[in-house]
């Protein structure tokens, strides 16, 4: 049986932030994240926290986006249990409610007796609910791909320190391992960023794709009600 969930999807990306806030707090209070940005000469960690903090406020929309669209289809939904056919009425503006759409792109279809059209609608309904996550799934995986790109980054300074190690003078020790401390700690705080980042954002993504699909799901069970209905009737 279908619960209303609203504006659950937004609840749970406010936990999310909450707790990557938080986070934050800690990290920024024990000096980790000063230290790691400091040490960071090409600016890669600074640059995936940068698209972390965009994809974060892009999610925010979406959650809040979905939320809406959970909303509206609690009004179709009680109107089928009242024994109205959903997509009859349309109380919202064109485009603003997918389930609207799919359910008026249905009664067309049955009018017309294009039931091939169906699945075309389900494939614009998922579009829609959906389909600007790609986004977000390609900004993750190029946060791991920069990590790695600063590690070679940093082996290659490291390496670049000893290249002229045969005319090294022994006062020349203490800086050769700067240089190769640098360049070590380079290599290994930007691959900790790019896959922390990314699991952070990827979760986000994870959660907004599982409450798209619920929506898509109750929508197209409704809709398959609603054309059973109309059939019975017809």
């Amino acid at each position: 049986m279908y619960q209303p969930i609203a504006y659950k999807t937004l609840l749970y990306w406010l936990l999310m932030a909450g707790l990557m806030l938080f986070g934050l707090y800690i990290s920024w209070d024990l000096q980790v994240l000063q230290t790691i940005l400091d040490q960071d000469k090409t600016r890669l960690s600074l640059l995936i926290l940068m698209m972390l903090l965009v994809m974060s406020v892009h999610c925010a929309r979406r959650s809040y986006f979905i939320a809406r669209q959970f909303l509206m289809f609690d009004h179709f939904h009680q109107q089928f249990s009242r024994g109205q056919h959903p997509g009859i009425s349309q109380p919202y503006a064109e485009g603003r409610s997918l389930s609207q759409d799919y359910f008026s792109g249905l009664l067309k279809s049955h009018s017309a007796k294009h039931e091939n059209e169906n699945a075309l609608l389900a494939e614009l309904l998922a579009e829609g609910a959906r389909g600007s996550h790609q986004v977000g799934w390609f900004v993750s995986g190029l946060m791991v791909k920069l990590g790695l790109l600063g590690t070679v980054v940093g082996f290659v300074i490291m390496l670049s320190s000893i290249s002229g190690l045969e005319n090294l003078d022994l006062s020349d020790i203490k800086e050769l391992m700067q240089q190769m401390t640098q360049g070590m700690g380079i290599a290994m705080n930007t691959t900790m960023i790019g896959l922390v980042c990314s699991m952070l954002l990827g979760a986000q993504y994870l959660m907004l794709d599982r409450m798209a699909d619920r929506l898509i799901a109750e929508t197209v069970n409704l809709g398959h009600r609603f054309g059973d209905s109309t059939r019975v009737n017809g």
